[in-house]
């Protein structure tokens, strides 16, 4: 898990209320990307958790198994 500086990142970023990278909002961000120093976790929207994590890591999708619909 990435540990990042909360120098360059707002208090809502630092709070996990926006995306990390993107500073977006709305839909509040799921993907825990990193932590802070003080283990506080931070978050991304999915488009920049695929620039941010390695593609192993990604998680956007909350079901590990897949679904028949008939």
């Amino acid at each position: 898990m990435m540990t990042f500086d909360p120098e360059g990142l707002s208090r809502t970023q630092c709070e996990g209320d926006a995306c990390v990278a993107c500073h977006k909002k709305w839909p509040r961000p799921r993907i825990r990307i990193g932590r802070l120093p003080d283990n506080r976790a931070l978050f991304a929207c999915p488009e920049c958790a695929d620039a941010l994590l390695p593609e192993s890591q990604t998680n956007v999708h909350p079901f590990p198994r897949r679904v028949a619909f008939f």
